[in-house]
């Protein structure tokens, strides 16, 4: 099938509508194709969370402190995407917490709606430590990084669910959320997810700090892989959701580390 600028426009639309709160267009359906190709737009998601976020902050810079503007941003990050990685990250917790190896009592746990006390650390823990990196990121008015670490974010699942080498990690819920969307993705969202992660290398402005950078979303992303596949044999949409906020807490850390001036 030809596919016309009004399919991509869909396409754009459904990432949206799956990833953030922001309005869109409703449609009467939304077929599996159109999930599978909103694969491709989940980097530019990531890009206008960032550039919302850049503007929010350089408007409330001259206003008031850096400790105010990371909390606001903060929780603009939680609002503007309906907290959906956060509740990834909190289901996971829990199911790594109860689940004790095993692999049906971990995603018995994870479907379930309840949290408990590892969802609570796991999600207060990783605020804290957003908080105190922004803080650090606008203080030192690294304003790119600003629309860096939400792009980087919303790579992982591509990264993750598409077939392919590292970090590829098979879909062990055949049944979940994120089915149609890896059947129908086409070959070639992985391509243009790496392209948009040496973009974002490239944009930070020194070679050596974006590798460095990089080079520590990698590794994190690494291990964090390791752990899916120990524990389930793969990755679930909350696994996704869970990687997904450490590795934008883990750009914000390794940028105020790598890119502020040492005294």
């Amino acid at each position: 099938m030809r596919l016309t600028t009004s399919h991509w426009l869909k396409a754009l639309a459904t990432a949206f509508i799956f990833l953030t709160r922001l309005p869109m267009p409703r449609f009467e359906s939304i077929a599996p194709e159109d999930e599978g190709r909103s694969l491709l737009c989940f980097p530019i998601v990531g890009l206008v969370i960032g550039l919302m976020m850049l503007v929010l902050a350089k408007a409330l810079f001259p206003l008031t402190s850096p400790l105010v503007i990371a909390a606001v941003l903060v929780a603009f990050w939680a609002a503007v995407t309906g907290g959906l990685h956060l509740d990834g990250l909190a289901d996971s917790a829990d199911g790594w917490l109860g689940g004790t190896n095993d692999v049906n009592r971990t995603l018995e746990i994870m479907h379930d709606s309840r949290c408990g006390s590892g969802a609570l650390v796991a999600v207060v823990c990783v605020l804290l430590v957003k908080f105190a990196a922004l803080t650090i990121v606008v203080q030192h008015q690294l304003w790119m990084v600003l629309i860096i670490a939400p792009i980087l974010g919303r790579c992982i699942a591509p990264l993750l669910f598409i077939p392919g080498p590292f970090p590829y990690a098979p879909y062990v819920q055949p049944s979940g959320i994120a089915k149609h969307f890896i059947e129908h993705c086409p070959a070639i969202a992985r391509q243009t997810t790496l392209a948009a992660i040496i973009l974002c290398g490239i944009a930070l402005g020194s070679i050596t700090s974006g590798l460095l950078i990089l080079g520590s979303c990698t590794l994190i992303l690494f291990l964090l892989r390791r752990l899916m596949l120990q524990r389930l044999g793969g990755a679930t949409g909350d696994t996704a959701g869970a990687a997904t906020e450490i590795i934008e807490t883990t750009a914000l850390l390794s940028a105020g580390l790598f890119l502020v001036p040492t005294l």
